[in-house]
């Protein structure tokens, strides 16, 4: 049984330069397979390569194919998304990614040290499945490739952990971590946007899934530091799994920060968020948004305090934007105004 770490810590929020590394929202990609080889070695669409195996024998996973990885019309907010298919036993797994991240980080800012990635992904329906799945950031270890950070997500519990490889008392190996008291527990059938980090000049990984602070971990059991190599979704089962399952990703970015950014965290209380007039607060049925910096919106989202995603609206790249809240519930919603010059967060009140 895999050991759990669980220490909490509050970053302090200071304004950023953050730069993307890389981002896919897949509504450039066709509907249909994301490729034609699952052995990794030439790329679909993209630019993404896929890898997919039943595992070793014995095994009574039978499905891996090109089907694993498909492009689907039932992204976040109706756009496209990529959905991936488990396997249907007790053995196998599924990892996806794109080269490049180790010369993207090389021309990173100076000073921008820390590697983060955010992803909205759908939680599907109740299932038995006991398939495990998310993104995770990987880095060489000599010749040994580590999980830098990442998620995983248990489709059978709906519980969300974090996982690192981490130093627990001298023992270097990859744990699971609680992200909250009792286990994290997910809804079915909803979509999410989390997000974690990695510190290349400290070693410490971190996570955010909602609008509390960042989860991280006790720095003595820091590993490394060690540098990025490549970020890639992820699926496998236990020797338990007799099923199928699918999850859905959207809207993937990972970025070079000076500081922890996740989320929004950095927008709290900056410059950037002071710019945008939110009115009226609180809000029966239409929000405005202004701004006097001739700011251009590019999409409006709102999350509940549990981190749900329950609406989403692309703006057009105006500096003015109404947003109807009137089929919200009663409640406090934290309103992400992307733009092109960056993001900021606005805590509204629905009546």
């Amino acid at each position: 049984m895999k050991r759990k770490l669980l220490l909490i810590s509050t970053f302090v929020s200071c304004i950023a330069t953050a730069q993307v590394l890389q981002t896919e929202n897949f509504n450039g990609l066709t509907v249909g397979n994301v490729g034609t080889d699952i052995t990794g070695v030439t790329a679909g669409q993209g630019s993404w390569f896929t890898f997919s195996t039943n595992g070793t024998a014995p095994t009574t996973s039978t499905n891996a194919g090109n089907a694993n990885f498909q492009i689907v019309a039932s992204g976040n907010n109706s756009s496209n998304g990529l959905l991936f298919q488990g396997p249907n036993g007790d053995k196998g797994s599924r990892f996806m990614w794109k080269d490049g991240l180790p010369a993207a980080w090389a021309g990173r800012t100076t000073g921008n040290n820390i590697i983060e990635v955010e992803y909205d992904f759908f939680t599907g329906s109740t299932t038995t499945s006991t398939a495990q799945s998310g993104i995770r950031l990987f880095g060489m270890d000599g010749t040994n490739s580590r999980v830098l950070c990442g998620y995983v997500y248990n489709s059978n519990t709906r519980l969300l952990q974090g996982v690192a490889y981490l130093n627990n008392g001298g023992v270097f190996n990859t744990f699971l971590i609680t992200l909250q008291t009792g286990g994290l527990i997910l809804n079915a059938d909803t979509w999410y946007r989390i997000g974690f980090g990695y510190d290349t000049t400290t070693g410490e990984p971190y996570w955010k899934f909602n609008s509390s602070p960042s989860v991280s971990v006790n720095p003595v059991n820091f590993a490394g530091p060690f540098q990025p190599e490549e970020v890639d979704f992820v699926m496998g089962v236990p020797n338990t799994n007799t099923v199928s399952s699918n999850i859905t990703f959207d809207n993937y970015v990972s970025r070079a920060s000076n500081t922890d950014t996740l989320l929004g965290t950095n927008d709290f209380n900056s410059l950037s968020a002071s710019k945008f007039t939110v009115y009226p607060n609180p809000v029966n049925n239409i929000v405005n948004i202004s701004n006097t910096a001739n700011i251009q919106i590019e999409k409006v989202s709102l999350t509940d305090v549990n981190g749900r995603i329950v609406k989403t609206v692309n703006a057009g790249s105006l500096t003015d934007v109404q947003v109807n809240v009137s089929e919200l519930n009663s409640g406090v919603y934290f309103m992400n105004i992307e733009t092109n010059e960056g993001s900021a967060t606005k805590k509204i009140v629905k009546q």
